[in-house]
């Protein structure tokens, strides 16, 4: 869930602490990994052996799952020092309705603001989305490292920064719930380490 919008301006030194945590924490090490034995659990068809059976595949499906994620979060962060485009995301104002809230969500993963509160194409979306699906092509097993499947691993790392955005707008309906299983006293305090706060 990207980090909420406040009236402060956001000084690089704090969207590095942003990137670090996103791809260094703990949640950046263990999602991967319940990714890869999803992905060994239901592989493509086609996929090699190597690539689908035994301790080897996991590492590999482990080391592409994390590769993907820090290739993202490094293109969008050097496009957001270069662009000087806000990582944080701008919840929908007070008193919109679900459908108008929804909208904003979506919206915002193509458009978002600049430093100054501009708005602006959102650049670091886009070259994040394309960082981490053509990473793929340097190492993935043949008929899977081709242009085509980086473009639809691509448009999967941009339809996952959309759902993160919906996650964010509707954190607040969330939260009760979450407190309800007991999530926050379930994750350690170093699970989500803390975040640059600003008044």
């Amino acid at each position: 869930v990207p980090a909420l919008m406040t009236k402060a301006r956001l000084p690089l030194d704090d969207k590095f602490t942003i990137y670090t945590h996103q791809t260094s924490g703990p949640p950046a090490l263990v999602f991967p990994a319940l990714g890869a034995g999803i992905r060994m659990a239901n592989p493509p068809s086609h996929y090699p052996h190597d690539w689908t059976d035994g301790a080897g595949a996991f590492g590999r499906l482990y080391g592409n799952a994390l590769a993907t994620q820090t290739s993202k979060r490094t293109g969008e962060f050097l496009a957001e020092a270069v662009l000087h485009d806000d990582p944080r995301y701008l919840r929908a104002r007070p008193g919109s309705n679900a459908g108008e809230r929804v909208f904003h969500a979506i919206s915002y993963t193509f458009v978002d603001r600049t430093d100054s509160g501009a708005r602006t194409i959102a650049f670091s979306n886009f070259a994040g989305a394309a960082a981490g699906g053509f990473v793929g092509m340097a190492y993935l097993p043949d008929g899977f490292n081709d242009t085509t499947h980086a473009g639809q691993r691509a448009l999967s790392e941009f339809m996952g920064l959309g759902v993160s955005n919906l996650a964010a707008e509707f954190m607040p309906e969330l939260a009760p719930i979450l407190r309800k299983i007991h999530i926050p006293k379930i994750l350690p305090v170093w699970w989500v380490p803390e975040k640059p706060q600003h008044p």
